[in-house]
């Protein structure tokens, strides 16, 4: 049996993470949905996306288990039947057939109705950020193995919460502090003296943290650099966010570059709700802390500021001494006013930042672009 996990049409209410990868590459605590369902099922893992130019080819006339690439556990699914479909109300869940679904097999399937958890935006992946680091890391087989041993004067507050990987490097003075949640660091990271990491955290990969930093409740994906207070936050990977400035309750993309100060506020001053506005419409997101949701390829400039709720699309530059609008179109180039970014500058600056990390960039990639910039061209018009 096949595995394949689905986009359904709320893929958009995953702007603008969503923007350059399917819901299923998103990363939601110390796994992207694929990896997670690999955790599951201990099988490669496809995904299905009905945008061109995204997921993968699926064949069909396999005997193949369609999971929502929503889901928030995948546990519980894996005995479907062959001809049975799972519904959560009017959503399908899961469906194990020969062939992608289509409207008219939906009545001859053997239907099952449960309320299994899905997402339904992007700012609810932070709000569950903590209970999802907590429950990817603590049950490891890992926990409790330091592959590096640290420096001196490192304080451990409970080593069989805390899994050390190998060619890790910690400095003096770091405070691993896994009481209130574990705490991973990936191979090949470097932690700089006097740092606080309060658990639930995980570290990728190659990560690099800089002194004097605290991170709480954190999950950081693989090449990426961290400094100042970090606290409830997602970074999908391949993000500099290397000097100080706070990010609080955010979701930021892949080969992002947040400049020295650059701070966002996650909570309001009348301690009320955030509504975010993406593309001029207005949502309740019934939560009380929530920063900034920032999409890939975006630069700031030093000391920048994002408003509580602030959506920020990718290829944008922002900077400026006031705020920035609570809603930027992608490839906007944000001063004194709103421009549109140049689609080749754009493409120019990504390739380099990517070739930095000996990334290159794939023809499929570089169409996503050029997609992105023409079908968005009405939005950037509307702001202007």
């Amino acid at each position: 049996m096949k595995i394949v996990l689905f986009e359904d049409l709320k893929y958009k209410n995953f702007y603008p993470i969503s923007r350059m990868r399917t819901v299923g590459e998103i990363r939601t605590g110390r796994y992207t949905q694929k990896e997670r369902a690999v955790v599951e099922f201990g099988d490669s893992i496809l995904i299905h996306s009905e945008r061109e130019g995204f997921g993968d080819d699926i064949e069909e006339g396999n005997d193949t288990l369609f999971l929502n690439a929503r889901l928030k556990t995948f546990s519980g699914l894996k005995d479907i039947k062959y001809g049975s479909i799972v519904m959560n109300k009017d959503e399908i869940v899961a469906y194990r057939l020969d062939r992608i679904i289509s409207k008219g097999d939906i009545e001859k399937l053997n239907i099952t109705k449960q309320a299994f958890p899905l997402y339904d935006f992007i700012w609810d992946v932070i709000a569950s950020l903590s209970d999802r680091l907590l429950n990817d890391i603590k049950d490891s087989p890992e926990m409790g193995k330091i592959e590096s041993p640290p420096g001196d004067n490192i304080a451990i507050t409970d080593p069989d919460k805390i899994y050390i990987g190998s060619n890790v490097r910690i400095e003096n003075g770091v405070l691993l502090n896994s009481s209130k949640g574990p705490i991973y660091i990936d191979d090949d990271s470097v932690i700089r003296a006097s740092t606080v990491i309060d658990g639930p955290v995980f570290i990728g990969k190659g990560c690099l943290i800089k002194p004097g930093s605290l991170i709480d409740t954190v999950s950081a994906g693989e090449i990426t650099k961290l400094s100042g207070e970090i606290e409830g936050s997602i970074l999908q990977g391949y993000v500099n966010k290397q000097h100080f400035g706070f990010l609080g309750h955010s979701f930021i993309g892949e080969w992002v570059n947040l400049g020295a100060g650059t701070t966002n506020s996650d909570l309001k001053n009348n301690y009320s709700n955030i509504r975010v506005y993406p593309k001029g419409k207005e949502y309740e997101t019934g939560m009380q802390f929530l920063g900034l949701l920032m999409g890939d390829h975006c630069k700031t400039a030093i000391n920048t500021s994002f408003n509580t709720g602030t959506i920020v699309e990718p290829f944008c530059n922002i900077f400026g001494r006031e705020f920035s609008p609570k809603y930027l179109p992608p490839f906007s180039w944000c001063g004194d006013k709103i421009r549109e970014y140049r689609l080749d500058k754009a493409m120019d600056t990504a390739k380099l930042v990517m070739k930095r990390r000996d990334v290159e960039m794939e023809n499929r990639y570089e169409k996503r672009i050029i997609k992105l910039f023409n079908e968005t061209k009405r939005l950037r018009n509307k702001e202007q």
